[in-house]
């Protein structure tokens, strides 16, 4: 299954559904994506002062959590203008403290110093990148010796009850629900299409530790609909 994950294709993608984004994740994953999001935080463990890369920043949920948690300042990069937007007005709204630039561009190459930053995170945007090796190879490029990178992506669970039942909601109910209700059907198509076609955890762990990465944590979230994955760059 061939999928179009040109940046100026994912870009029109997201800037299309940014105003309905937050409201429609929240309902069709029950708000356990907020869960998901803690979960990853708890263990890439952000300090008072650390410099930390949001990838994927989008409406800047994770910037958000992280922010609540520590001294931290966050630079957030994203394909999507209206996105940011969105990220922009709930880290005015919320009276977020903190330094939160961002950066409309390619994650696949960032326009960053080797060694910038302490950590780095990337939520449900790792299945939006045309090319997941090279990705994994930026991140360990601009993080620094014994950074920590935090991976939270969705799956297919394996289980043979759960597996069907998950993968009827992926197939049918949720484009038809996205669809409706944020007038863009083929961006809840590109959903499904990009998560039935993502690297089993398994083969993801592979690519990561080839490019140098040492896994500390790969967790199965939520009968495994949900992984996070927490890795080290090497002292």
């Amino acid at each position: 299954m061939g999928i179009d994950k040109r940046p100026q294709t994912i870009s029109g993608l997201f800037d299309n559904i940014a105003v309905t984004y937050d409201g429609l994740n929240r309902m069709m994953s029950l708000s356990i994506d907020l869960m998901w999001r803690k979960q990853g935080l708890d263990r890439l463990d952000i300090q008072d002062g650390d410099l930390v890369l949001d990838v994927a920043t989008g409406t800047g949920d994770m910037a958000i959590q992280a922010a609540s948690r520590a001294k931290c300042s966050i630079v957030g990069i994203d394909l999507s203008q209206n996105m940011m937007l969105a990220a922009e007005r709930k880290w005015s709204e919320q009276n977020v403290q903190g330094w939160y630039p961002l950066v409309k561009g390619d994650a696949l190459r960032m326009p960053f110093l080797a060694g910038t930053f302490d950590k780095a995170m990337v939520a449900f945007g790792i299945r939006n990148m045309a090319d997941i090796d090279s990705f994994v190879a930026e991140i360990y490029r601009v993080l620094r010796p014994g950074g920590r990178f935090a991976v939270i992506e969705l799956s297919i669970p394996v289980c043979r009850i759960t597996r069907p039942l998950y993968l009827l909601y992926l197939t049918k109910i949720l484009p038809m629900i996205g669809g409706l209700r944020s007038g863009n059907m083929a961006a809840y198509e590109y959903l499904r299409d990009s998560i039935l076609t993502f690297p089993a955890p398994e083969e993801l762990e592979q690519i990561m530790e080839a490019r140098g990465f040492q896994i500390i944590h790969s967790i199965p979230q939520t009968m495994n609909i949900c992984h996070l994955y927490v890795m080290e760059k090497p002292p």
